[in-house]
């Protein structure tokens, strides 16, 4: 029989603590898991449904955590049945780790569909986001005489700075006629939203990481892009880079 009475076990952890070369910081964290687990087995004995009981209590908590509870109890565990204060060895069954997110891999999509003459709102802002890598809050603030169609530029501005982007003969071609564009750019956030997702599948975000790629292509320097884009630091451009 494992009769190990609370006392004994709470008596024991400091003890325990002393024979291992731990840090202040990891001793106070073995303390503070080994007293909960001391107060589970309160009224309870150490057997091995008494120990899948305490692993099923830990269930409420992040796998993290539920993970650093049951390693720290094994190793009690093990030091108390080498002590003899426990006459058989029992091993609490340690969780799954959980599983690492894979990252998708980012890729360049075909968007030949996008260049052609424009068929609705969706359609020009899925182009505007495409060539520019512009946010809606960004659009919203356009207006049509932004754009330079002499030059081939259009003019962007974000908290007081200007930003000023070359229009590619494509754009032109199937966008410069448009005459009712500032009626669009008027619009809510969530119009602009609902008008994009009617043209296609990709949200702006995933637009603009189109526009993102497209350039880190070209070869386009981090900080260019950076700059291209109204961003005052490049922490955010760097995982296209690597």
């Amino acid at each position: 029989m494992n009769l190990v009475k609370n006392m004994i076990l709470s008596n024991e952890i400091p003890n325990f603590l002393e024979s291992k070369n731990f840090s202040e910081n990891t001793k106070s964290n073995y303390l503070y898991d080994l007293r909960n687990f001391a107060e589970f087995f309160e009224k309870r004995t150490v057997s091995r449904e008494s120990l899948m009981l305490y692993r099923q209590s830990l269930k409420k908590l992040a796998v993290a955590a539920q993970r650093r509870k049951i390693s720290s109890a094994n190793q009690f565990l093990l030091y108390l049945y080498d002590k003899n204060l426990l006459k058989e060895y029992h091993k609490i069954q340690q969780v799954n780790a959980p599983k690492k997110e894979v990252k998708k891999k980012l890729e360049i999509k075909n968007m030949s569909s996008v260049y052609k003459p424009v068929t609705s709102p969706g359609h020009f802002l899925a182009f505007l986001i495409l060539e520019f890598g512009l946010t809606f809050s960004e659009i919203q603030h356009l207006r049509w005489e932004n754009f330079n169609w002499k030059f081939r530029i259009l003019t962007v501005e974000k908290a007081g700075l200007k930003r000023v982007l070359p229009i590619r003969d494509k754009f032109a071609l199937y966008t410069q006629r448009i005459n009712n564009a500032d009626e669009l750019f008027t619009k809510s956030r969530q119009f602009l939203y609902l008008e994009l997702k009617k043209y296609t599948d990709l949200t702006a975000k995933e637009l603009r990481e189109q526009y993102i790629l497209q350039q880190v292509r070209l070869g386009k320097t981090v900080y260019e892009l950076a700059e291209a884009l109204g961003l005052s630091t490049t922490t955010t451009l760097e995982k296209y880079y690597k």
